[in-house]
């Protein structure tokens, strides 16, 4: 048993990071220095096991770290929507344009931070897979890496564009990472 401690170690960090960042978002104003601190305890929880178990352990607490996340957001789900909030929407801006401009600012939110950083999250990942053969790199490594990469690149590049105020930086943001990172396509075929 005091082999699997720094993993028991690990998946209690994993649980307190994705609890602290439940409490972070559920408040009316984010706090920052509560997601930093949720975010620091959920890579000291990958530090930790991974110095003592590797990818294995890593595995194992990203899989803790997820079901926490999960229950998190059905204990969420399950609670009813502030009413407050809601009633104010209906009776003050029923038939107005803001009502539109809102759910199509919502939709505009939902394409940049979903599909399209995805496509930013995938175009990274195989870049990082190109460099990896550039530098002598196995095939198989560089395949590991594009499966690794996109699951980690995605949910903190969504985060990251939640957390901006400008549209402009967001849409920045993704092309940016999505151009330096598209040259790279044309080199997949690993240096001649």
């Amino acid at each position: 048993m005091g082999g699997d401690t720094p993993i028991w170690i690990a998946a209690t960090l994993a649980i307190a990071g994705v609890a602290v960042l439940r409490l972070s978002w559920g408040k009316p104003q984010r706090s920052t220095i509560l997601n930093i601190a949720g975010w620091v305890t959920l890579l000291m929880a990958l530090v930790v096991v991974d110095s003592a178990a590797g990818e294995w352990g890593v595995a194992i607490v990203a899989l803790v770290a997820t079901f926490a996340a999960c229950v998190a957001l059905a204990f969420a789900a399950a609670k009813p929507a502030r009413k407050g909030r809601a009633k104010t929407i209906r009776t003050s801006h029923r038939g107005s344009s803001q009502v539109a401009v809102a759910r199509r600012s919502g939709w505009v939110t939902f394409g940049i931070v979903g599909p399209l950083a995805l496509v930013a999250s995938l175009l990274l990942a195989l870049a990082v897979r190109t460099l990896i053969l550039m530098a002598g790199g196995a095939e198989a490594d560089g395949n590991v890496a594009v499966l690794a990469a996109v699951p980690v690149t995605w949910p903190v590049l969504s985060f990251a564009l939640l957390m901006m105020t400008r549209r402009t930086r967001q849409v920045a943001w993704v092309a940016g990472i999505a151009a330096l990172s598209a040259p790279f396509l044309l080199l997949q075929g690993g240096p001649a």
